[in-house]
């Protein structure tokens, strides 16, 4: 008789296997083994938990060398925005070295010759998707914005405008501001500005929302161009628009600009200089006991007008009586030698409209219009629309296209980050302090990222942009 003897040969593996302990999902290596011919299972070592579906892996942290730290969600945050803007479809095939230059023009703040050891330094790159971004590349990028369709893009961020703050699409407000360059490429001649400094000129018109003071349009125009003429051009981007309400100054006023917005049907709140015409056929009849009293009484910031509407064209001439300013000025021209005919109508203003508004209305909307006046302090500051470092005419336009998008993503950040009573360099510079930290297994040499611990204070900011990290 035969006898075999059998062997059971059991073999063990190391796995992973998920271990659950209240809230947390910990990762633990183990392996089966049996025993008095059970299977048994040990763990062998805890490797990482498991993180919103991700392993984290276990590190021992006195094993760990940080290699760098770039700044991280800054960078992410504009380049999500950038994207909501629908600007990697607008600005074309070479939308990613144009948001690139866009996030360092806004973060760097310098010049395009200094933004390399920024870029390098930071995590744009990485962000965006380049493999290389050179100096050489970035002037390219300039070309580039110069050269895409920008009324097409304005028109898309108008309609996105729109959709985002249905209620601040009553009424825009449009000014003019210049600012200066040294290009030697053009035919422009050196002209003298707003600011009395002598160079070469150019002008900006920018249209802003008059809640939030957004961005909707704007044009460059060279040299020292009168704002009547200035409006007399951006009529047809306001009717592109669709806009329906303007607020102007009253540089821009003429019959013929007020005649033409309302023959397209646009309303327009809009201030008039003292004409010899209307001093002598409708100041010389304002009674100033009468106008000075409760009934005409209208409460502006930091001041108290007084106002009395009239008949004008096809719309309404609001006069507006400051005395407190009257006492003021003409107490000084006088001493200065003024005549009784030069200072006669000193305290009085005028205000075009073509609106149903009531008079107190349209004066306190019209003296609220300084919105388009932060939004240029705004470019000049935060944006860097001067100085204009560049010397090629198309280089220098496309730079202030970068500043009109840079606008566009800083309005964004101020609407949503209103409720925080934060202004944008203030979301930015928190979120600059948001790193990404390459680190190294001193053991393994594995390397690894790790964003830093968020404050209360950035995970709000991150909610209100409706961004993340």
């Amino acid at each position: 008789m035969l006898f075999f003897v059998v062997y059971n040969i059991y073999t063990t593996m190391a796995f992973i296997r998920k271990i659950k302990k209240g809230n947390a999902v910990y990762l633990a290596k183990v392996e089966n083994y049996r025993e008095d011919g059970k299977v048994k299972q040990r763990v062998l070592e805890y490797v990482g938990k498991e993180e919103n579906g991700m392993a984290v892996q276990k590190v021992d942290i006195n094993k760990i060398e940080a290699i760098n730290a770039k700044q991280y969600a800054n960078i992410s945050i504009l380049y999500q925005l950038a994207k909501e803007l629908n600007l990697n479809y607008l600005l074309g095939k070479h939308h990613k070295p144009i948001i690139a230059l866009l996030i360092a023009h806004l973060l760097c703040k310098s010049s395009v010759l200094k933004m390399g050891k920024w870029i390098e330094e930071s995590t744009v790159r990485e962000i965006i998707g380049l493999d290389e971004l050179s100096t050489e590349k970035l002037y390219r990028s300039l070309d580039y914005l110069e050269e895409c369709d920008f009324e097409f893009l304005e028109q898309s961020i108008f309609e996105y405008w729109q959709k985002v703050c249905p209620k601040d699409n009553e009424s825009f407000v449009l000014d003019v501001t210049d600012t200066y360059y040294n290009g030697k490429h053009d035919e422009s001649t050196p002209r003298k500005g707003k600011e009395g400094r002598v160079s070469k000129l150019i002008q900006i018109g920018l249209g802003v929302s008059f809640e939030n003071g957004f961005p909707v349009f704007h044009k460059v125009y060279n040299g020292s161009i009168s704002n009547i003429k200035v409006l007399e051009d951006m009529m047809r981007i306001m009717a592109q628009r669709g806009i329906k309400s303007i607020i102007m100054d009253r540089g821009f006023y003429s019959e013929a600009n007020v005649e033409d917005l309302h023959r397209l049907n646009i309303d327009m709140i809009v201030g008039v200089k003292q004409s010899i015409g209307i001093k002598k056929n409708i100041l010389a009849h304002i009674d100033k006991e009468k106008i000075y009293s409760s009934k005409h009484q209208v409460i502006l910031k930091g001041t108290i007008v007084y106002v009395q509407e009239v008949e004008f064209l096809f719309g309404k001439l609001i006069v507006i009586y400051n005395p407190k300013y009257e006492a003021l000025k003409k107490d000084k021209m006088l001493a200065d030698g003024a005549t009784d005919a030069k200072v006669k109508f000193v305290g009085f203003s005028l205000i075009f409209h073509n609106t149903r508004l009531k008079p107190g209305t349209v004066v306190q909307k019209y003296f609220e219009k300084d919105v388009v006046e932060r939004s240029f302090r705004t470019m000049k500051g935060d944006v860097q629309l001067h100085p204009i470092r560049l010397w090629l005419p198309q280089r220098v336009n496309a730079h202030v296209k970068l500043c009109y998008l840079s606008m566009c993503l800083l309005s964004l950040i101020k609407f949503r980050c209103n409720k925080l009573g934060l202004q944008p360099s203030e979301v930015l510079s928190e979120l600059q302090m948001i790193y990404k930290v390459n680190l190294k297994h001193s053991q393994n040499g594995k390397e690894f990222t790790k964003v830093v611990t968020l404050t209360n204070l950035q995970k709000n900011i991150l909610k209100a942009l409706r961004c993340s990290v």
